[in-house]
């Protein structure tokens, strides 16, 4: 592996611009300088000032640049594809916080270990196959109803029904977590709902269980100093996903930072703030085996605010969650599910709020 240092900003120099009020669809010919809609394999940059907006599925770009603004049409399924995203002087948005987004957004991050990776301080290993962001990122997904259930009845291995509470939002397709609840720390099931009953709240899957699960019609609280040891259920789908290809145990990733451009030429310093606020999120086998590069890394994020909430963060191969020497994290409500070895780690950080 060769290293690289950069003399000064690591990056090109661009201008600052305000937002445009014309809406730019991606799919217009006439939004792109080049007079075409891009193609697989290109180089994309949203620049500074536009203001883009996605309504159909991209080819796989290798790189996006996003310095302008860039939000998912929110009356259709979409699935961007990618090797690398750069939120540099700009901004993504999925739905928001009034309006989360209603259908499915995908983003899905493709290449092996070896692929080319993106420099964009000295200071930090962005690495490849990544989302990286020292601007905005503001995702919201379909809020689900319950994020984690318990088992009524003992569920043994090879069942293929489950016996949870009614009334939940279970449909076809969902991906559910079965915590153990033997000796065993790796007795647990990961598998798809083929029909809910919401009336019996009768869960049938799509394959058997391969580990024996403990339940119970009530909880034992009362008898265990207010511990319930009837197994959780937990529900990993959400509407806003975020995926990593599935090749050579290679996630994709999330970092967050804060970076410094100097241009020597002009005499100019130039301080990004990267902030990214993902609430009803899913983040699927990401990480990177054998490095600190989690599914979801702040590091030397020290000067804005991020939040992750009410998010499903599973199946990786590193670590889940990685913040540091970062400041203003607050994690609430999510699910960090099948993670080798840590699912979260804070290092050398403060007000970080983990809940």
């Amino acid at each position: 592996m060769v290293g690289l240092r950069c003399l000064g900003s690591c990056l090109e120099t661009i201008e600052n611009a305000t937002i445009e009020d014309t809406i730019r669809l991606w799919s217009n010919a006439s939004s792109w300088p080049s007079g075409a809609v891009p193609v697989e394999g290109e180089d994309v940059h949203v620049e500074p000032g536009w203001n883009m907006v996605l309504d159909i599925d991209t080819p796989k770009v290798k790189l996006l640049r996003i310095n302008g603004r860039l939000t998912f049409l929110n009356t259709t399924n979409i699935h961007l594809q990618a090797k690398h995203i750069f939120i540099r002087a700009g901004e993504l948005h999925i739905g928001s916080a009034e309006y989360p987004f209603q259908y499915n957004a995908t983003i899905t991050l493709y290449g092996e270990k070896s692929a080319e990776t993106i420099v964009y301080t000295n200071a930090i290993e962005a690495g490849n196959k990544n989302i990286a962001n020292i601007g905005t990122i503001r995702m919201y997904g379909k809020r689900r109803t319950q994020k984690m259930t318990r088992l009524l009845r003992v569920a043994n291995k090879g069942d293929t029904q489950l016996y949870v509470e009614t009334g939940l939002d279970f449909v076809r397709g969902d991906r559910l977590a079965l915590l153990p609840t033997s000796y065993d720390p790796d007795a647990q099931d990961d598998v798809f709902v083929d029909s809910y009953d919401n009336g019996t709240g009768i869960a049938t899957l799509n394959t058997s269980l391969n580990y024996y699960h403990w339940g119970a019609s009530s909880s034992t609280a009362d008898n265990y100093n207010g511990v319930d040891m009837r197994g959780e259920v937990l529900l990993l789908t959400r509407n806003v996903r975020i995926v990593g290809e599935d090749i050579e145990s290679w996630g994709g990733q999330i970092v967050t930072s804060d970076s410094v451009e100097v241009d020597a030429a002009a005499g100019t310093i130039i301080t990004r703030t990267g902030s990214t606020v993902m609430d009803s999120v899913e983040i699927y086998n990401c990480s990177q085996i054998d490095t600190f590069k989690a599914a979801l890394r702040f590091e030397s994020a020290a000067t804005s605010y991020s939040s992750i909430t009410n998010s499903a963060i599973h199946n990786g191969l590193a670590w889940g969650i990685y913040v540091k020497s970062s400041q203003n994290v607050y994690l609430k409500d999510n699910i960090l599910f099948g993670f080798r070895p840590i699912g979260v780690g804070i290092d050398v950080s403060s007000n970080v709020t983990l809940d």
